[in-house]
């Protein structure tokens, strides 16, 4: 009597959904995060000047020289809130339990959503896709280092190419990740006197990296995840960051994804120190006002009786700053647009 086409509803099934896996951030292990007590402030910025010879030489009967007290100037910081909100109607909650004719117990039960989870998972990883955003927007401004401490790589000088200059020498190929890297940490040292202890590549430039002919000719064998390979060949000790993380850059939830790299064909080395105290050398900070509950990301739960829903609302109030930019150093287009 009736085409059985037309009375079968393809269930949803419960024991499979299709989805991306959450990714890492990476900009607070570059910029750390500092509780402050207030929205804003100062901080003291010590120099050098302590590092004068002062005559210390005393002839009976005189008195000793004296040395000055410290110097500083001071910079300031200045939070602002990020804050992101999501609701959770009592409708979604209704037909969840009910299954809505969604869901069957023959493929599984029930949707086995949580909207509260998931509305908070929302709100706390789009929050920290925007840190991770100007993080990485700030970091790999050349603008924000001084000429000794950035450059900049063009065609046989990216790290992806490996022309020889000469045929079946190695050496002869223009691109030198090995001399680009020590380079920058000699800059380094040479403005702070201390060596960078981290490094940032972008994971799909490390292949490029471990099989550059330049490199294999040293290192038969070599692979940056061996102990002490990488040192061996820099002469680096610190941490190296493969850095992943994307966005969606077509700004619009029913437009076609396009995923974008945040940190691109960058490279950055730099010291990174996440202790906050006093005369703490680093790189930059993450100023994060501390809440009145005590903590710098507080979520708060609310009822809004009116729409008949529950909100959760995430919150962190921070200030992104480069303390030391002499404590960086930025290699851009380290890698060619094409290569990855």
């Amino acid at each position: 009597m009736y085409d059985p086409s037309g009375l079968y509803v393809d269930p949803i099934l419960t024991n499979l959904s299709i989805g991306y896996p959450e990714q890492t951030f990476y900009g607070l292990s570059f910029l750390p995060e500092t509780p402050v007590r207030t929205q804003s402030g100062q901080y003291r910025v010590f120099g050098r000047e302590h590092w004068l010879l002062t005559e210390d030489r005393r002839e009976p009967g005189t008195v000793a020289h004296e040395v000055r007290g410290a110097k500083w100037s001071q910079d300031v910081f200045s939070t602002k809130e990020h804050s992101l909100q999501s609701p959770v109607h009592d409708e979604e909650r209704q037909e969840l339990t009910s299954q809505g004719g969604l869901a069957q117990a023959t493929f599984g039960g029930d949707l086995q959503l949580d909207p509260e989870r998931d509305a908070l998972d929302l709100v706390n990883r789009d929050i920290s896709l925007n840190h991770e955003k100007k993080a990485a927007d700030l970091i790999r401004n050349p603008a924000n280092y001084g000429s000794g401490n950035k450059v900049t790589l063009a065609g046989s000088q990216q790290w992806n190419d490996y022309t020889m200059v000469t045929a079946g020498i190695p050496t002869t190929i223009v691109s030198d990740p090995v001399a680009a890297i020590m380079t920058g940490m000699r800059a380094v040292y040479a403005a702070t006197g201390r060596w960078p202890n981290t490094l940032a590549i972008p994971t799909m430039g490390m292949g490029y990296i471990e099989n550059h002919p330049r490199i294999t000719a040293r290192f038969s064998n070599f692979a940056l995840t061996m102990d002490g390979a990488f040192q061996a060949l820099t002469g680096f000790t610190g941490k190296i960051v493969p850095v992943d993380s994307l966005y969606n850059a077509a700004n619009n939830l029913d437009a076609t994804a396009t995923m974008t790299s945040f940190w691109g064909k960058d490279v950055w080395l730099g010291i990174v120190d996440p202790t906050p105290g006093q005369r703490t050398f680093t790189f930059g900070k993450t100023f994060a006002q501390v809440y009145p509950v005590g903590i710098t990301r507080p979520v708060e739960r609310w009822r809004e009786e009116a729409r008949k829903s529950d909100l959760v609302r995430s919150n962190w109030k921070y200030d992104l700053k480069i303390v030391t930019a002499s404590a960086g150093y930025l290699i851009t287009n380290a890698f060619a647009a094409s290569a990855f």
